[in-house]
């Protein structure tokens, strides 16, 4: 399945922390963001899309469950999984995480 980018309408704040500044952070503290987008094409499927749904479009959880057919618990619970293995690829790959970029 492939998701598509909302075409308009209202937007509700994200609900995953992946940042404590709302998405993004002040240049220069922003990890590489090759680094990042390899780590988030690494998740499966299903951590893939719901971190798309709340970091990237911004949908809350609501929003999110509903757009991928899923229970609120599960946007939450595998955002929370996806946001637990990107730090632990980022680790791994030896990108420094500024404290608080992906909600830990």
């Amino acid at each position: 399945m492939a998701l598509t980018l909302p075409s308009g309408g209202q937007q509700r704040p994200a609900w995953s922390a992946m940042s404590s500044r709302g998405g993004g952070s002040p240049p220069g503290n922003d990890p590489d963001a090759g680094a990042v987008a390899a780590a988030l094409a690494s998740l499966r499927r299903e951590h893939r899309q719901v971190i798309v749904c709340t970091f990237y479009e911004h949908l809350s959880a609501d929003d999110a469950a509903a757009r991928l057919g899923i229970p609120v618990r599960d946007v939450k619970r595998r955002a929370c999984s996806a946001l637990d293995e990107i730090r632990r690829i980022l680790k791994e790959r030896g990108v420094q995480v500024p404290c608080g970029y992906l909600g830990g």
